[in-house]
């Protein structure tokens, strides 16, 4: 087993709601870290959302199409805002070459996208914010719910979720490594402690990592190489359907050996992962994203924690090898402590 070379035991501070890991709170280049949000949700139309998160971040909406908008942001960058529906959009842009004007009458599109919206998430895609602005979102999430956004419990068959997208502090195997080993004793916990809905874990979008794949990368060493790490991570996880998905980030290290195995055209290179547990609850008074973050941060925390996390990295071997498994697994405790203690600082 590895110990990751990151900085120990690094600091966290609250900034308005928000866990900040000021260590490190930079990337390898030097910038700030910055996370990308996504908010599934239904209740309001696309051209609802669209002024929703104009008003909210004082932005500009520029139309694409019945299905997608975006909202510029001066300081922030492109809010997208669209139906998460793949098909739509595509039949949607191709109409839309054709039609000459977003604002040109479709009356087709705009029967297909009403009867999609019943059924399918609109989703706002935040860009990329540095760490410490993360609360500039909330007057975002707060006008949405006012005007009507509905979450994960708005009815049985939403599977709507909150997608982060975290940037890496660097892009060495042993920190991809570290990171890895922390989800992975960690996974279960987080669906615990996330409270994920019933609905979504029976879908397969969220998808645990096996226990062949979680054995593998607890065996890692500090030799951990960038090609053994995408081979295995592929080889195991052929699909965009995990609960902590690596594609977008392996097509940004080694695009070719990635399309070699998953050649899809919605996997987005960036360097993030992309985790997808958390429920979205912008329904409710005071929900907040930070919810969300506070917890993933649980996972930077014991990444950065070497010695905490080779010692539950050794319990989940221990327990995997035993053939009756009815009690909860020893190490949640401690998570439920690094929790605690983050929140508390």
């Amino acid at each position: 087993m590895c110990k990751a070379r990151l900085p120990q035991n690094p600091i966290v501070v609250t900034v308005n709601k928000y866990l900040q890991i000021e260590r490190p709170e930079v990337t390898a280049t030097g910038e700030s870290r910055r996370v990308g949000f996504e908010l599934e949700f239904s209740g309001l139309t696309l051209d609802e959302i669209s002024a929703a998160v104009a008003e909210s971040m004082q932005g500009q909406v520029e139309p694409l199409s019945r299905m997608e908008s975006i909202v510029k942001v001066e300081e922030l960058g492109d809010f997208k805002v669209e139906l998460d529906w793949q098909l739509g959009k595509v039949m949607a842009r191709y109409r839309q070459q054709h039609a000459g004007s977003p604002d040109d009458e479709d009356p087709l599109m705009d029967w297909i996208r009403d009867v999609a919206s019943e059924v399918v998430p609109a989703e706002v895609v935040c860009p990329p914010v540095a760490v410490d602005k993360l609360d500039c979102l909330d007057v975002m999430t707060e006008t949405l719910r006012e005007a009507g956004a509905v979450g994960t419990h708005g009815a049985p068959h939403y599977a709507f979720g909150v997608h982060i997208n975290p940037e890496l502090p660097d892009l060495e195997p042993t920190t991809i490594a570290a990171y890895l080993k922390a989800f992975c004793v960690a996974q279960n916990w987080l669906v615990k402690t996330h409270e994920v809905d019933l609905t979504r874990r029976i879908t397969p979008y969220i998808d645990l990592f096996p226990a062949a794949y979680v054995a593998t990368v607890l065996n890692y060493d500090e030799s951990i190489s960038l090609t053994q790490l995408m081979d295995d991570y592929l080889r195991h996880n052929p699909s965009r359907n995990r609960a902590l998905d690596l594609l977008p980030l392996l097509r940004h290290l080694d695009e070719d050996r990635l399309v070699a195995v998953i050649d899809d055209d919605r996997i987005k290179s960036r360097p993030t992962f992309h985790y997808r547990l958390p429920n979205c609850s912008i329904e409710e008074q005071g929900w907040s994203l930070s919810d969300s973050w506070n917890l993933w941060c649980v996972i930077e925390s014991l990444a950065h924690s070497p010695d905490i996390l080779q010692s539950m990295e050794q319990q989940w071997l221990d327990r995997h090898h035993k053939l009756i498994k009815l009690d909860e697994p020893s190490w949640h405790k401690q998570l439920d402590k690094i929790r605690k203690d983050l929140l508390s600082e």
